[in-house]
């Protein structure tokens, strides 16, 4: 318990100082942000930067420390502006904070996490970034962001512990700054209050349980945090420092697709945004470079690990790299598809290839996850039409607000995903994004006036505390089935306690502890450990 305390309070106080720092010394905005904002975008800062560091030293906990360090210097040398946006309400921390405990002690692991996950954190840890990685373990291409920020924020005798707080600190700002933006926002408008509300439930609803985040939800919530910060800060504040602005929102889009590239279609947000504005974004050359870096950061990551610029996109390999992994990259895709597809359940006489053709798959896989699909589309329509019944008495005015451009963008990231959805990737797991985009195009429609939520209003309070009870009563009955004890280490069981070790041509690295998955098991005989100055590097033997 203490662990889990300490930490908590550590890893915010860096993440709200590196936000702090980023908005107010290196954007110098002048936008008044609230507490969970800074401290989300500092999350975000920190990272986009972890990559950049472990491309040379690797994130052992001299880092975090160092960052501490710099945290205090900051905190020290800028106590005014670290104080003055540093208000909460305690209610709201108090509640958040509980529930956030409830998770960490109600929760297991991800599956994941002993398939890939830890392995790719512990190298992360042990050395520095090393090149062709995706030989090692194909997941290891796919470079997700969230899981060298895992690296980053955790330390080494408590690292299964941290990787719990890191999810859930992101749980307690989102839900955080909801609920504080419901609450306590005097200026929002009708819209933004429904947006807020309706995220809202559907967060407390369904992401009642860590062991399901592994790098999917936390992408989701960013997610949600981004659909928030364009209503707040291009339709309600529109004129308030645009350019920072944009910066901020792609630089959110980038570190999500980072996380989990199925994200891409959500750059449309951005994308429409630099269209109908680019002579002014152009004409600022200076800040276009916190927009460069990040995409930079993102692309170098890719093709260090794999070869590609989007691993496993085999045409946007690199075949003249020595760890160029093209061939790997279609095994992959190719595997991963047919997993997706529920090809583990299919009991016909098909072979892999005319299986996933003309929808061959698609009885089997409807079949194996029915009941979630049923249960998500239940909880989209038991929110909508609570925010309906929430709002029901606003009368209909001409609309004042512009709403086109977050229209439009979800509508293209709904068919976008659909399209991803039905051809390549039918989990839902890793869908939320199409769900949220549809219940918030929905929910757009209705008719409202731009009448502000009272605190009175009954069925705001009667709504959320239902949500509230829910989730709590989920991780009670979790944490009374692990007989109120919460032990990583028992949990995740003896036998799988550490990460395998490996090795190639002398040179040591981590794997996950499930050698019999599907795409678990390389073969690296063909492959051999080149030293490069200070970088490590796997690649073909026969490449010359």
């Amino acid at each position: 318990m203490s662990t889990v305390f300490f930490h908590s309070f550590l890893f915010i106080f860096i993440i709200y100082s590196n936000g702090l720092f980023f908005l107010k010394k290196l954007l110098k905005s002048k936008i008044e942000f609230n507490f969970y904002e800074i401290s989300l975008l500092g999350l975000l800062l920190t990272l986009i930067i972890s990559p950049l560091i472990n491309f040379f030293v690797p994130l052992s906990d001299i880092v975090i420390i160092i960052n501490f360090l710099f945290s205090l210097a900051f905190l020290f040398l800028n106590q005014k502006i670290f104080f003055r946006n540093a208000k909460v309400n305690l209610k709201i921390i108090f509640l958040v904070g509980i529930l956030m405990l409830a998770n960490i002690y109600g929760s297991n692991f991800s599956d994941d996490l002993e398939h890939y996950h830890y392995g790719s954190i512990t190298n992360s840890d042990e050395m520095k970034v090393i090149w062709g990685n995706s030989f090692l373990h194909p997941a290891y291409g796919t470079t997700s962001l969230w899981l060298t920020g895992h690296s980053y924020f955790n330390f080494d005798h408590s690292r299964l512990i941290d990787i719990h707080v890191l999810n859930g600190l992101i749980l307690f700002l989102i839900l955080s700054l909801f609920l504080s933006e419901i609450n306590f926002n005097k200026k929002s408008d009708s819209f933004f209050n429904k947006l807020v509300f309706s995220i809202l439930l559907f967060i407390l609803i369904k992401y009642t349980r860590l062991k399901e985040f592994g790098i999917d939800r936390p992408a989701t919530l960013l997610f949600c945090f981004l659909i928030y910060y364009y209503y707040k800060f291009f339709i309600t504040l529109k004129n308030k420092d645009f350019i920072n602005n944009f910066i901020i929102l792609f630089l959110i889009s980038i570190i999500i697709i980072s996380i989990k590239i199925i994200y891409l279609p959500i750059l449309t947000i951005s994308i429409l945004i630099f269209f109908t504005n680019r002579k002014k974004i152009m004409n600022r050359k200076y800040q276009l470079i916190f927009i460069i870096i990040p995409v930079l950061i993102f692309l170098l990551k890719n093709i260090f690990s794999s070869g590609c610029l989007i691993f496993p996109l085999e045409f946007t390999c690199l075949k003249f790299l020595s760890w160029s992994n093209h061939l790997g990259s279609s095994e992959f895709s190719s595997m991963s598809e047919l997993i997706n597809k529920s090809w583990n359940s299919y009991s016909g006489n098909l072979s892999q290839f005319d299986y996933i053709k003309d929808f061959n798959w698609f009885s089997t896989s409807f079949e194996r996850g029915k009941i979630e699909i049923l249960e998500y589309f239940f909880t989209i329509f038991l929110v909508i039409l609570a925010t309906y019944l929430t709002y029901r008495n606003s009368a209909f005015k001409k609309q004042i607000i512009n709403l086109d451009i977050l229209r439009i963008s979800l509508f293209f990231i709904v068919i976008f995903s659909l399209v991803i959805y039905f051809f390549k990737n039918p989990v839902l797991r890793m869908n939320h994004h199409l769900l949220i985009s549809l219940m918030i195009f929905l929910i757009s429609f209705l008719r409202s006036n731009n009448q502000i939520i009272k605190k009175k209003n009954y069925l705001v309070n009667f709504f959320l505390i239902f949500a509230f009870i829910f989730a709590f009563q989920k991780n009670f009955v979790r944490i009374k089935d692990n007989n109120f004890v919460n032990n990583p280490l028992m949990i995740i069981s003896n036998k799988i306690a550490e990460p395998r070790q490996k090795e190639i041509d002398n040179f040591e690295y981590f794997i996950g502890w499930y050698g019999s998955a599907p795409i678990g098991n390389q073969d690296i005989s063909n492959k051999k450990h080149v030293k490069f100055l200070i970088f490590d590097i796997i690649s073909n033997k026969n490449y010359k």
